[in-house]
């Protein structure tokens, strides 16, 4: 008896040797999860598999693996595959939104290094042009800092966009991974200065970089299957509000960045500065006496 399965189309990728398989899957009334060889017009296989549960991705990407006898994972869906290459994979798995169906669970990173960039006077550009003018530079601010932070922060664990700012974390305060958060800023400020903000007078990138501890976390959204990750912890809560002192083209690091003799810096403290630092929300008493800038080579 030939059984015509139609509903759904899928490729499926072998985890043993990369073969890639179509198949046709249905799911009938009663929970019984059809799985069809796709690549003839009469199948040379037919699975009936009777689900007990609701049909994630994940169990029927199991139940397919079962059927075939080797483990298998999503290739594309329907009629149109999209083929990344490597480096946007790795891309993709750094952004808040889990498509992978990765292990993110709870860990806390004690030494975590987060750098968080923030456009100055964006409010004033607002009010003083046109929407299309506003879309098309925000547009263009974080489609290239994306490429920015994939090209030259590859050994990140996870970036976040913000409208006109930016979070990026790496998991461990090292030469490397220190060296990657500094050439992010010092490309993108002279990208955004060169190139983008060049028409707009006043426009500049300003942000700071903090070593601390941080929790990374995922919640599931049962609706879509997704898994939306975060992060939280006195390191991001630092960085966003230093971020905030910092003038065009500056950088503000913390103590303990500072101590790791990585980054080169100058001190300021003064009455004013220390009074401005113990108003500002959630600080420790090391982090509200002085700033300290960021010294790229290039103005020593």
């Amino acid at each position: 008896m030939l059984v015509t399965v139609s509903s759904k189309k899928i490729i499926v990728e072998s985890l043993e040797d990369s073969s890639r398989i179509p198949l046709h899957l249905a799911l009938e009334a009663d929970g019984t999860l059809i799985i069809a060889d796709a690549e003839s017009d009469v199948p040379r296989f037919v699975h009936r598999i009777v689900l007990d549960v609701f049909p994630s991705d994940s169990l029927v990407l199991s139940k397919i693996g079962q059927a075939l006898g080797f483990p298998v994972s999503l290739f594309c869906a329907g009629e149109v595959c999209i083929e990344l290459d490597g480096s946007a994979t790795k891309g993709l798995r750094k952004m808040p939104v889990d498509i992978f169906d990765n292990d993110y669970l709870d860990e806390v990173k004690p030494a975590a290094l987060v750098l968080c960039v923030d456009v100055r006077n964006f409010s004033s550009f607002l009010c003083a042009n046109e929407e299309d003018t506003v879309f098309t530079l925000i547009k263009d601010f974080t489609s290239n800092f994306l490429s920015c932070a994939n090209q030259f922060g590859y050994g990140c664990s996870y970036y976040k966009l913000m409208g006109d700012g930016a979070i990026v974390i790496w998991d461990d305060t090292n030469e490397q991974s220190v060296g990657e958060a500094l050439s992010v800023f010092d490309t993108y400020v002279d990208f955004v200065n060169e190139e983008l903000f060049k028409p707009f007078d006043g426009l500049g990138l300003a942000g700071a970089l903090v070593t601390d501890k941080v929790f990374k976390y995922e919640i599931s959204a049962e609706t879509s299957q997704l898994k939306y990750r975060d992060y939280v912890g006195y390191g991001i809560n630092l960085a966003c509000r230093l971020q905030g002192l910092a003038k065009k083209d500056e950088l503000i690091l913390n103590h303990n960045l500072a101590r790791t003799g990585l980054v080169p810096y100058i001190t300021q403290s003064t009455q004013d500065i220390a009074h401005v630092l113990h108003h500002l929300k959630g600080l420790k008493e090391e982090d509200c006496q002085d700033l300290l800038y960021y010294q790229p080579e290039r103005t020593r």
